[in-house]
């Protein structure tokens, strides 16, 4: 007789069965056919984008399975696999000096990168060049003069142009190359003072030239040399100031500040900070009780506007009137309208910082550090695995070992172990020996997914 059996309840059990525990994972149920769709023609963009959008699926399915692919991390040679290899020992040495060469590699890039962070400048001489042309001067109009003409005025305006230009000695790079400096470069300013009355001469006596122009305005072209030309007939007293560009800026010391820092008359503004920090922690300046308090000596109240006691944040504010800007080099000279040109004659030699040809190099070796890191990942996950295979040999090696010194026991003992491994993956379900000695037990579905939860637990 058939019993009646409600939608979505389960039927009683037979007489005698015992319930499956609630701790046995839940067979998965076969998925439902899925329903038949009526497939209508799509258009031709429409089949595109879909077959954009599932190649873009299969991409990012593709990238989360290559994300967590388990790989061997392993590199070194267990201690019990050691004892039965002669030459394991080779290969331990062998990863100790590569793990001392990475330590130093690694130890040399922090120092190509502090290299580079404090700036690798090297002196160098810039030799400059002034000169002056003369244009319609009396003494070269006088063969244009008509002497029967009652006027001798021919029109012409007397003038003289100056040119300022130089070039690093020693410079081999090309003219037209595009990392070659230009001449203004090397300068913050230009400064020119003409020495000429200025009621003769009302436009303008000083002129100047700066690298840095106002803020919203482009900045001013780099150029080999700086000409200025003026109306005049007589000869010119010119004083010609360079204000050096340096990189990082440097600064004059005031005297307050020479003293505290052992007489140096130049410095950058770290390397005033870091000074002020050394005669600080040399001469115990810090306070006990309040570590970012300074407590100033004689010395020091010059510099901190007579202060007894500052905070580390108030040393840079007191410290900063005392970075004056660097003297300028002032070159005398004079231009003379008795000649057509001074070009050649007076040339002057100063000294300036570049920057070092290895500061490229150094820049190149930074930017390629990585370049070879694929093919070094790649024999790192060849040792990982070569490593497991040694692994797994040494556990075949202990079992036929075993099995060779005693068999009976051996095979007795193992066959336990797998009772016992049969009974946690079965559970609560009845083990009938009759049932477990036909080849179809080993086959069932639930005896499958219960031995696969069983090695993925056994691998955490």
């Amino acid at each position: 007789m058939s019993q009646y059996v409600r939608p979505g309840v389960p039927p009683p059990l037979p007489a005698g069965s015992i319930p499956r525990s609630s701790s046995r994972p839940h067979r998965k149920q076969p998925p439902l056919p899925p329903k038949q769709v009526q497939q209508v023609a799509a258009p031709h963009h429409a089949q595109v984008q879909a077959q954009h959008v599932q190649a873009a699926h299969a991409q990012a399915q593709a990238q989360m399975d290559k994300r967590y692919i388990r790989r061997p991390v392993e590199k070194n040679i267990p201690s019990k696999i050691e004892a039965l290899i002669p030459d394991a020992k080779l290969y331990r040495e062998l990863r100790e000096v590569e793990q001392n060469m990475d330590a130093t590699i690694s130890r040399k890039r922090l120092d190509i990168e502090d290299t580079l962070a404090k700036g690798t400048k090297e002196r160098k001489k810039l030799r400059i060049f002034i000169s002056n042309t003369v244009i319609d001067q009396p003494w070269q109009t006088v063969d244009r003069l008509d002497e029967n003409a009652f006027d001798f005025d021919i029109g012409t305006i007397p003038s003289w142009i100056l040119r300022i230009e130089g070039k690093l000695l020693d410079d081999n790079t090309p003219i037209d190359s595009a990392h070659r400096r230009k001449f203004t470069s090397f300068f913050q300013s230009i400064a020119i003072e003409l020495d000429r009355p200025k009621d003769l001469y009302p436009d303008g006596n000083i002129v100047v030239w700066n690298q840095q122009t106002n803020p919203g305005l482009q900045p001013q072209p780099m150029t080999d040399s700086v000409d200025i030309k003026r109306k005049g007939d007589t000869d010119v007293n010119a004083r010609i100031s360079f204000y050096l560009a340096t990189s990082p800026e440097r600064f004059k010391l005031s005297p307050p500040l020479s003293n505290v820092l052992g007489g140096l008359k130049e410095q950058t503004r770290q390397e005033v900070v870091m000074g002020l920090w050394q005669y600080i922690k040399s001469h115990n300046l810090q306070d006990p009780d309040e570590k970012r308090t300074i407590n100033c000596d004689d010395a020091l109240r010059q510099v901190f506007n007579n202060h007894d006691r500052i905070s580390f944040a108030q040393m840079i504010e007191y410290a900063g009137p005392h970075l004056l800007p660097l003297d300028p080099i002032v070159i005398d000279y004079t231009i003379r309208l008795d000649q057509e040109s001074t070009q050649a004659e007076f040339a002057y030699d100063i000294d300036v910082e570049v920057d070092s040809p290895q500061r490229q190099n150094l820049q190149n070796v930074l930017a390629n550090w990585h370049t070879n890191q694929d093919e070094i990942h790649a024999l790192d996950d060849q040792i990982g695995v070569a490593i497991q295979e040694l692994l797994t040999s040494k556990l075949r090696r202990d079992f036929f070992t075993q099995m060779a010194h005693d068999p009976a026991r051996f095979i007795n003992r193992w066959i336990g172990s797998q009772s016992r491994d049969l009974e946690i993956v079965l559970g609560d379900r009845d083990l009938q020996s009759e049932e477990v000695r036909r080849a179809g037990f080993y086959g069932a579905e639930d005896l499958t997914e219960s031995i696969f939860l069983l090695l993925n637990s056994s691998r955490k």
